[in-house]
């Protein structure tokens, strides 16, 4: 049986947590010596951590967990879409040009293909672009149910 479906809260630290696993594999990529071909679970634990953040939106909105987990699952793109009815991008730390990133690259990420990559050859996101992204929502979603609060 799944477990229930986290709180609010819980996504965000959840999220925060696959923020800090790409920051890791990310700095260790980096490395003068490193030869390795980390770069596609770096690729995954930037979108998990952003994917989580979002989830963290619609749960602070109440969205039904059956929408959240069924329909949307891991379309990072749907989620943004669903989020987008009750904040600007802008509000939850993503601009046009993030958008398009996340758009370009949400079909793959869902299909699990940075997970399960067939052709290694394929483009992939900008690691450092990808990285302040991830930082950007996920700080930003940190504070967003606080804003939402405030009269």
């Amino acid at each position: 049986m799944k477990p229930a479906l986290p709180s609010s809260d819980a996504f965000w630290i959840l999220s925060s947590g696959y923020r800090d696993a790409g920051d890791a594999v990310l700095d260790r990529i980096r490395t003068e010596n490193y030869r390795g071909h980390a770069l596609f679970p770096c690729v995954f634990l930037y979108f998990r951590s952003i994917e989580l953040a979002l989830k963290s939106v619609l749960t602070y909105h109440a969205i039904a967990e059956h929408e959240i987990t069924r329909t949307l699952g891991h379309r990072v793109s749907g989620l943004i879409e669903r989020a987008e009815n009750y904040s600007s991008l802008s509000a939850l730390g993503i601009s046009a040009e993030d958008r398009s990133l996340l758009d370009q690259f949400s079909e793959d990420y869902s299909t699990k293909w940075f997970e399960y990559p067939d052709d290694i050859e394929k483009t992939y996101p900008d690691l450092e672009t990808l990285r302040d992204l991830a930082h950007r929502v996920c700080d930003t979603i940190r504070t967003y149910e606080r804003k939402k609060a405030q009269p």
